[in-house]
């Protein structure tokens, strides 16, 4: 089956050689959707990190 790389490789977000097996295209996918939530998660861990701060500035002061 002949594969459409550039679309492929747009699809995922990353750049392809051209030449990856089916089994390898499925793997970069599933590595590209576990960075992706991790990225969300580290980016929504700051947001809470700088919300409990902000409260805990708020009702203590800044004393630094």
């Amino acid at each position: 089956m002949k594969m459409n790389y550039p679309k492929i490789a747009e699809h995922l977000g990353v750049k392809l050689r051209g030449n990856e097996t089916f089994d390898e295209l499925l793997k970069i996918e599933q590595q590209v959707k576990e960075h992706k939530e991790r990225q969300e998660r580290i980016a929504e861990e700051k947001a809470n990190i700088q919300r409990v701060d902000a409260q805990t500035k708020k009702y203590w002061g800044n004393n630094e």
